[in-house]
């Protein structure tokens, strides 16, 4: 009987080696391939289920040798509806204050309208289901997939945006990027700050020949000057080299924003790679355009403030959403066929 126990456990075990075997490959070719390219969607979309995959690997090897850690992961597993609630209430509570401080537009209150369906999507689902009919279990399972694939959406993409912040592919810089923000009077935001003063930190990070500073930006409606004059004179006032800046000031988006700026710094120096700087939760839709356009970039992410960060980046989802439309169609494919087969079996019932 020992003998046979024995042989059970180093079974398992073996089976263990080679699932960490497995996963060793698996990391060491997203690694090898986000060092060559990370700015690729594709990258984001095989992170996350790598990283589930490991996650569960590792959790069924420490539930067979260690006492007491699958009742641990019970619990995780029965806290789950409660751990939702409080995202949802998260939320809320974001979108409240993103509402008192930046007022009541509709890219400012992504987060209290995410909240909102965290609650409300369950009991539209629970009433849906209730009623019993074909077309509204039909409807039911329409929200259960679709609500699954935007959660994996912007769950892919946050995860991928904190490894792209953690992990940049940086080398040397022919060129610091800073892209333009709303300027008040002439003066730069605090969110505009943060992004100049990552600039200004990765300029001082190279040595000789130190890369040009772009500030980069038009002028809005409601601003005195273009953004990147502003921008300038701040990089002036922190002791750039007058000489070292390159104002760029006609951009009026993301894209002329980077096309402008790399017709300037092409004039001075013919090649090197450009840094990119933003704020944290657009840096990596920055690098996406870059590399649409064929720049040779990398993108790296200022600091922003806490509150303002969710809805932020629920833009930002969206955004990129929008401009790989494609891809993330290719993506739902599969939660499509489910749909179908449920509608399938749902007609079929009736």
């Amino acid at each position: 009987m020992a003998r046979s126990l024995s042989w059970i456990v180093m079974e398992d075990f073996g089976y263990d080696l080679i699932s960490l075997a497995f996963l060793a490959v698996l990391w060491t070719a997203f690694i090898l391939l986000y060092r060559k390219e990370p700015r690729r969607l594709v990258l984001a979309a095989a992170l996350l289920p790598l990283v589930l995959l490991t996650l569960s690997t590792i959790s069924e090897m420490l539930t067979s040798f260690v006492p007491g850690f699958g009742f641990l992961m019970a619990i995780l597993v029965v806290l789950m509806p409660l751990m939702l609630v409080v995202f949802g209430g998260a939320l809320i509570y974001n979108g409240i204050l993103m509402w008192r401080r930046e007022g009541a537009k509709i890219p400012n209150l992504l987060s209290l309208i995410a909240g909102i369906l965290v609650f409300a999507l369950p009991v539209a689902a629970l009433g849906l289901v209730m009623i019993s009919q074909w077309w509204s279990l039909s409807l039911a399972f329409i929200m259960f997939f679709a609500s699954v694939f935007s959660a994996s959406i912007f769950a892919m993409l946050l995860l991928y945006s904190w490894v792209n912040a953690r992990f940049p592919a940086k080398g040397r810089g022919a060129a610091v990027i800073v892209l333009g923000a709303r300027t008040i009077n002439g003066q730069v935001t605090p969110l505009l700050r943060g992004r100049l003063d990552k600039g200004i930190e990765l300029y001082r990070s190279q040595r000789d020949p130190k890369p040009y500073m772009v500030p980069t930006g038009g002028q809005g409606r409601d601003e005195i000057e273009p953004e990147g004059v502003s921008m300038g004179r701040y990089l002036a006032e922190q002791g750039i080299p007058q000489e070292q800046i390159l104002v760029e000031d006609r951009a009026k988006d993301t894209i002329e924003n980077l096309e402008f700026s790399n017709q300037l710094v092409r004039a001075q120096r013919g090649d090197g790679r450009l840094w990119l700087v933003t704020s944290d939760y657009h840096a990596l839709r920055a690098g996406l355009a870059s590399r649409t356009l064929g720049l040779d970039a990398r993108s790296f992410g200022g600091k922003t403030a806490a509150y303002y960060r969710p809805s932020a980046f629920l833009r930002e989802c969206v955004a990129i959403a929008r401009d790989n439309l494609k891809f993330m169609l290719l993506l739902a494919l599969p939660f499509a066929l489910m749909i179908v087969g449920a509608l399938f079996v749902a007609t079929s019932v009736s």
